[in-house]
């Protein structure tokens, strides 16, 4: 899985010049904001399971 990321992103370096440490940080802050919007995603589904298990209307 790594072995082909690392490769996914040289042929990016190759085809675009980016320079590489803005492409990872920025790389990075997708995947961090991503993560994070699934998680708020998990909260909201475990509060409607909670609020339709335990009959709150």
């Amino acid at each position: 899985m790594m072995v082909a990321d690392e490769l996914i992103f040289f042929f990016l370096f190759i085809l675009f010049n980016f320079n590489f440490l803005i492409f990872f940080f920025f790389f990075y802050i997708y995947i961090f904001l991503f993560l994070f919007l699934l998680f708020l995603l998990m909260l909201f589904f475990f509060f409607l399971f909670i609020l339709f298990n335990f009959n709150f209307f």
